[in-house]
């Protein structure tokens, strides 16, 4: 049986053996940080590297392959002087959904302010809206019901930081998440939910849904 936390304390030897002192990172991401993990989840690894070269990737390749999983291996990695100058549009939800394992996330990232965060949420908001609205027009009825389930992986991230804009709590897990929100937005949650889950569904109904939702949290935000 899989075992996420002795997983990363392999990888993490691995990679201090690979880089020494210039490895400075290793962070657990995604479902298994959150335990929702399925068989086919992603194992979600963020790693920081100092003076982070081409060189580099192929090494933390071979040290992903060496550990086992390769096939779901996934995650960020980044140098260090990179990280310092990220957009800071992102730190929120970086530093809020990465769980240190080795060194402090904190630590290597740019401030980031209140107006940040709000304009990361809208440039989400605007993804998504596009992205539903570009599709329903250009592409047919199968595709638009295939793709519609992978698109809506992004309500969940959305909501975390809308519910963190108006609360100032930041909800790790669908299922607290779905006792915070109401309404309208509980119905997308679930939507999100219940199609990650490959549930059929009536996709004029569950579109209508988003569409209105994203309308609604632009005008709001």
């Amino acid at each position: 049986m899989f075992k996420v936390e002795e997983y990363i304390e392999e990888l993490i030897n691995e990679l201090t053996e690979a880089f020494g002192e210039r490895l400075l990172y290793i962070g657990l991401q995604g479902s298994y940080l959150r335990k929702e993990e399925t068989e086919n989840s992603d194992i979600d690894i963020m790693a920081v590297i100092d003076g982070f070269s081409v060189e580099d990737l192929k090494t933390y390749q071979k040290a992903l392959v060496s550990v086992g999983n390769f096939d779901k291996s996934c995650g960020f990695i980044c140098g260090k002087s990179d990280l310092e100058h990220w957009n800071p549009l992102e730190i929120c939800h970086l530093l809020n959904t990465t769980k240190d394992y080795y060194g402090t996330l904190e630590n290597l990232v740019p401030a980031y302010t209140q107006e940040d965060e709000r304009n990361y949420v809208k440039f989400s908001l605007n993804n998504l809206y596009h992205e539903i609205c570009h599709r329903y027009i250009h592409a047919d009825r199968e595709k638009n019901i295939s793709k519609l389930p992978m698109t809506c992986k992004s309500v969940f991230f959305i909501m975390q930081h809308l519910y963190y804009l108006n609360s100032g709590k930041f909800i790790s897990t669908k299922r607290e998440l779905l006792q915070c929100v109401q309404g309208e937005e509980k119905s997308v949650l679930e939507l999100s939910i219940s199609l990650q889950n490959n549930n059929d569904y009536d996709f004029e109904k569950a579109f209508s849904l988003l569409f209105h939702w994203c309308q609604k949290a632009l005008s709001e935000i």
